[in-house]
Parts: structure tokens; C-alpha cells; sequence
């Protein structure tokens, strides 16, 4: 355990050339039905608690599963440091004045589709293939505006982008071992008013 804890503490935090290459290679893969983002993150789904295979990334550090502080600017920091207990983070996002929907997942799974209504069409659409087209998609849409990476562990919500009574639909899956990344995260806007229902983990064969 002490072994785990020394390697992760000598791990650089991430550069902003590594976050633009994360970018860029969340825009060359991502398709309207799922957002998935390609740095080391997560992907979650409210009422997963069935969901007990998935592992701590980080084992034995003592160090809080999670923790969600609010910037003067407005802008709130998401650090998540274990795949564990989605509904304290869900609870922990509220009182930071966000509405979540927050699911932790098993490897190789992921929520069954039509669990909620998004603001856009980055949900529940057919795979867009053209980066050109993408881009002029993503600028339209708001789910993609609402998260950014900042480090490895650490995701920036924007809540300008969140209209009221909005949900925001965070699903963290855990990576197999030996991935390139260790986790993956989906997020997504659920319009104001509309319920989110509990995700069905299934099987993801893409």
C-alpha cells in the first residue's frame, strides 16, 4: 500500500499541453450519443449502488473520496479521488447549488439509453463522424460547456451554463485494468423539470 501511495505522489500533475491533447482527442472520438471525455476521469449514473465490483483508483492515502469546492468567480471544482459513494458526491453538488444526477460504473458497462431528456442533442443521437460537423454541433450544444478537465482528478463546472431546475447527468465508468486511462466521464444536461431515471447498468460493446 505504502508502495501505491509513493508512485502516485511522484505522478506530474497534468500539462496544459496534456489537457489540449485530452481535448483533442475527446473531439476526434466523440459522437452524439455519449460524451465521453478520453483524460483519466470518471462516468456515473444516480442509483448505481448495485454497481459494487468497481475498485478505488486510489487505495490507502486516507485521502476523502471526493470534494466539491466553489471559486469566488463562480465556477465550481470537482475532485474526485475514488470511484466510491456516488450519492454523498450527488448530495455534495446540491449543496453547492448544482442539481446532479451522479453514477459510478463497472468496466465495459454503461446506463441503458432513454434514463432522461437532454437540453440538446448530445444524447440519445446518431454517431457524428465528421469533425467539422462536430465542432459546429458542439458549439450549438451547452452539455460540453457545462465540464472541463483540469487535472487528472479534477473537473471545472461552469453553472452560467445550467439553466434552473436543470440536472446536471454525471456517469463516471471505471477503465479495465491496464487502459490507457483509468476512468472515463459522460456528462450531460437533463431539461429543467424533467425526471432522471435510475441507470440500468448494460452492457457497452463500442
Amino acid at each position: 500500500m505504502d508502495e501505491l501511495k509513493t508512485m502516485w505522489e511522484t505522478v506530474p500533475p497534468a500539462t496544459p499541453e496534456d489537457l489540449a491533447g485530452a481535448r483533442r482527442r475527446l473531439l476526434n472520438g466523440m459522437h452524439t450519443r455519449r460524451r465521453v471525455v478520453t483524460a483519466p476521469r470518471l462516468l456515473v449514473a444516480a442509483g448505481v449502488a448495485a454497481v459494487t465490483a468497481v475498485t478505488p483508483l486510489i487505495a490507502g492515502t486516507g485521502t476523502p473520496a471526493y470534494a466539491v469546492t466553489r471559486s469566488p468567480d463562480g465556477t465550481i471544482t470537482m475532485t474526485v479521488n475514488e470511484l466510491r459513494d456516488p450519492t454523498g458526491l450527488q448530495a455534495k453538488l446540491g449543496e453547492a447549488g448544482i442539481k446532479a444526477d451522479v453514477a459510478f460504473l463497472a468496466p465495459n458497462t454503461r446506463c441503458a439509453d432513454g434514463r432522461f431528456s437532454s437540453v440538446d442533442a448530445a444524447y440519445n443521437g446518431q454517431p457524428v463522424t465528421d469533425p467539422d460537423e462536430l465542432r459546429s454541433l458542439m458549439n450549438e450544444w451547452r452539455s460540453p460547456k457545462v465540464t472541463r478537465p483540469i487535472s487528472v482528478r479534477e473537473i471545472q463546472i461552469f453553472p452560467e451554463y445550467i439553466d434552473p431546475d436543470e440536472t446536471l447527468v454525471l456517469e463516471f465508468r471505471e477503465e479495465d485494468e491496464g487502459a490507457e486511462v483509468s476512468w472515463r466521464l459522460g456528462a450531460w444536461l437533463a431539461q429543467a423539470g424533467t425526471p432522471v431515471r435510475p441507470c440500468t447498468p448494460i452492457e457497452d460493446a463500442g
